[in-house]
């Protein structure tokens, strides 16, 4: 559903949310729908919340690229600081690099998202997620002035999409090096925004939800495709 129409499966969490705040696979089922509508601030509580729920870190990527949804890059490179990055699988880390190396664009270091992108060994890649990896790669190229080796991976990639492929891969075959944190880290900005969450649902009530997601809704309407749309784990073109 979600793979067919964002919207509809974002209503249908919705409506489970109602009745059914407890269970966690509720709650991450409404994250990554409002992730996928755009919804970034109702994206990050109910990931954060679910993450909290079950102790399963596969989708801080989102949360990650959620903060860059709503125009806080700074705010993301912070969280993804304090990641203990051996809860993550191997795609998911990748996954994070790709938000990594966007949001140091946003803050105006392409030369630093690019070096992220860098450490990754496109050719040891899926087919698909080798070519998202590469046209952002040549984002950064483009960015830094290096316009004809940016044509060049566009003109390799520009066009490869193999969306039957398998996301899985040996970490070591991919990536060059990866810092390994202490599980037990907390996430850096985390409690600020936390410390009061009700597993409950009450603390998002429509009222409350109403309220921070208007607060957010400029930023999200003009989030463009260089923002959480493009080099995101799970949109489009990544972001």
């Amino acid at each position: 559903m979600i793979d067919i129409d964002p919207e509809v499966a974002y209503q249908h969490a919705k409506a489970a949310f109602v009745t059914a705040a407890r269970i966690d696979i509720v709650r991450e089922a409404l994250g990554i729908t409002a992730y996928m509508t755009g919804r970034y601030a109702e994206a990050l509580r109910e990931l954060r919340t679910y993450r909290r729920m079950s102790d399963d870190y596969q989708h801080v990527p989102l949360e990650a690229d959620s903060e860059r949804g709503l125009g806080r890059p700074e705010k993301a490179l912070r969280f993804i600081e304090g990641i203990p990055m051996n809860r993550l699988e191997p795609s998911a880390q990748v996954e994070l690099a790709f938000v990594v190396s966007g949001a140091r664009a946003e803050i105006g270091d392409s030369e630093g998202g690019l070096a992220v992108m860098e450490k990754l060994k496109i050719n040891n890649l899926p087919n698909e997620v080798a070519a998202r990896a590469s046209l952002i790669k040549a984002d950064r190229l483009e960015e830094l002035g290096r316009d004809e080796e940016a044509a060049e991976l566009r003109a390799k990639y520009g066009d490869d999409d193999d969306s039957d492929e398998v996301d899985v891969y040996d970490l070591n075959d991919v990536l060059d090096d990866m810092i390994d944190e202490d599980p037990h880290t907390p996430l850096a900005s985390e409690q600020e925004d936390t410390d009061d969450l009700d597993f409950d649902g009450d603390d998002f009530a429509d009222e409350d939800l109403d309220d921070d997601v208007a607060s957010d809704e400029t930023v999200d309407e003009t989030v463009d495709g260089d923002g959480a749309a493009t080099d995101s784990p799970e949109s489009a073109d990544e972001q």
